[in-house]
């Protein structure tokens, strides 16, 4: 982890503020955000730029943005792809294309190939698995209850593939299987997801070098509920654990990341309020203090 400057991103850096969405910034079953409304608009109006870091596709977070008046850049997919916007990439990197006003900068492994090394994985390890590219619309809506154009927008996947194990017990043997094959098995809010081997914390990195190849310097933040936010939040210098449901951090963050910041409540609730305390200079406990103390 870097290390934490207490200046908040005053001084001569600049604040930077990443998050994931379902379960942080976002209700994790209704998708709202209005609990985080203050320090939505304390960002906007500090001129802070909110990243998105997420398993969502890129047209779901496009859709999103609109909502939330976000015009900056987004990692989509687990870190599969960087999407940011054109003015903000001082030169365009190899491999990446423009698109319109955006820069997309492509990490990750495109789905093809992924749905294709799930089945292979799923009889390699006689571990039945059931995957977004072969679920019926029906039980993605009851997994996720998206519907009409929100969850077309959630089939548009370019460089992830979420899954639905029938025994969790059999995450272990899939993990390991897809490590083999130079693939990455995460565990989200919802469902496991199968990637190439990228992750949130290297698209951050990889995002701060193109928006820092100008000579700005920032002060990086990230809020995080999942495993698979670890290593996002392991990348920037100040993380934020943001409670499960049940109020207590993530048991595989917990474990990972003693040191870092707690927000006091779920959702976009504790989101508010640890954002707030960001702008404000504060600071909150951490995660070894709370869970010492529930003890």
């Amino acid at each position: 982890m870097r290390t934490t400057r207490e200046d908040g991103g005053r001084g001569d850096r600049s604040l930077i503020v990443f998050t994931d969405l379902d379960g942080c910034l976002l209700e994790e079953a209704t998708y709202r955000f209005e609990a985080a409304a203050e320090a939505l608009a304390a960002l906007s109006r500090a001129g802070v730029p909110l990243v998105p870091v997420t398993s969502k596709t890129r047209l779901e977070v496009e859709a999103l943005a609109r909502d939330l008046g976000l015009t900056g850049p987004s990692i989509v997919e687990n870190g599969g792809a960087i999407v940011a916007p054109r003015d903000l990439v001082v030169a365009v990197p190899p491999g990446a294309r423009v698109e319109g006003d955006v820069v997309i900068v492509p990490l990750g492994v495109p789905r093809a190939n992924l749905v294709a090394a799930l089945r292979d994985i799923s009889r390699e390890t006689k571990a039945p698995v059931r995957g977004f590219a072969t679920l019926p619309h029906e039980e993605i809506h009851r997994l996720t209850n998206l519907e009409g154009e929100s969850l077309e927008r959630a089939l548009a996947r370019e460089y992830d593939e979420p899954f639905v194990p029938d025994d969790d017990l059999a995450i272990p043997r899939l993990t390991e299987a897809a490590a083999a094959r130079g693939f990455k098995v995460t565990r989200g809010g919802r469902f496991c997801h199968l990637t190439g081997r990228i992750d949130k914390g290297q698209a951050v990195t990889r995002l701060l070098e193109l928006v820092s190849a100008g000579g700005r310097r920032f002060t990086s933040v990230a809020l995080g509920d999942s495993p698979n936010d670890l290593e996002m939040l392991a990348a920037v210098d100040r993380p934020i654990v943001i409670p499960r449901p049940d109020g207590r951090p993530d048991p595989a963050i917990a474990a990972g990341l003693p040191l870092a910041e707690r927000a006091p409540h779920p959702g976009p609730r504790g989101w508010n309020q640890a954002v707030l305390a960001v702008l404000g200079g504060g600071r909150l406990p951490r995660v070894a203090e709370t869970e010492e103390a529930k003890s």
